[in-house]
């Protein structure tokens, strides 16, 4: 960016920032989203081939109809990027504590892709599929039990200082939906999610200078048959330059239980 006025600068900064915050975003279902990719690239400018490496560490309180207690997670990530195409790859390893009982062990695995269809000097949108391995414990409440696809499709708009992002997907357990349904325990404590639902996010952000971004967002989660609505709201603050971003974030479960507070603190190193 060489020899371009300050103010290009800026909208190119902010343009590239909202467009992975968005992908980050609509890559994770909707109670995943805080996980690694977002918050880490909240901020500063983003070469078009880039590989990162982050780590997040989450602490959440939770009290629902079955469960009362906490759990505390780290969840190490890698993401790529070329060009329109992207992929992102992570696994939590998290300690529960539910009804005072005590355990450790990894959640469930996330693989993310996602494609840009529409790159313009204020508009990004595209699609992204999302699929979790039953990686976790179902037993212990660390993972659904069952692999799950979640296609979406995202879009953000972003003019210097501010970005504004969406999405909307489906989320379906790989299974028959009849008989999972019926013998499917309570959601997982860690990362609640129907076997069927509908996921949806909203989120702003502002670049108030030196490399510093505020926003917010919503996002949740409707069932397709029997299940829980959820909604999650939160805002969040991030720092970042070309290499290394810095965010935090704190949560609300507005609606379902997903938890009672959460936050999350993400660091991530590009390449």
């Amino acid at each position: 960016m060489r020899g371009l006025p300050h103010q290009e600068v800026a909208l190119a900064r902010s343009r590239r920032g909202a467009r992975w915050i968005t992908v980050a975003a609509c890559s994770l279902p909707a109670g995943a989203a805080y996980a690694s990719h977002d918050m880490a690239t909240m901020s500063g400018p983003h070469a078009e081939d880039e590989l990162a490496l982050g780590v997040s560490v989450v602490v959440a309180e939770y009290d629902n109809v079955s469960y009362v207690g906490s759990y505390q997670g780290i969840t190490p990530s890698a993401s790529w990027r070329h060009g329109r195409f992207g992929a992102a790859a992570m696994l939590g390893l998290y300690h529960l504590e539910q009804n005072g009982l005590s355990s450790y062990g990894a959640g469930d695995a996330s693989l993310a892709g996602h494609v840009a269809l529409i790159e313009g000097d204020e508009l990004d949108a595209g699609v992204a599929l999302h699929v979790m391995l039953p990686t976790g414990s179902e037993t212990e409440h660390l993972g659904m039990g069952h692999t799950m696809a979640m296609p979406s499709a995202w879009a953000s708009w972003h003019a210097a200082p501010v970005a504004v992002t969406a999405s909307a997907g489906y989320a379906r357990a790989l299974v028959s939906l009849g008989g999972a349904q019926h013998d499917h325990g309570p959601m997982p404590l860690v990362d609640p999610m129907n076997l069927q639902e509908l996921t949806w996010s909203a989120g702003a952000d502002l670049d108030v200078g030196h490399h510093v971004q505020l926003g917010g967002r919503a996002l949740g989660g409707v069932p397709i048959g029997t299940g829980r609505t959820r909604v999650i709201g939160g805002g969040r603050v991030g720092w970042g330059t070309a290499h290394i971003s810095t965010g935090f974030e704190l949560q609300v479960g507005l609606a379902g239980d997903p938890f009672t507070i959460r936050g999350v603190l993400e660091t991530a190193l590009r390449f």
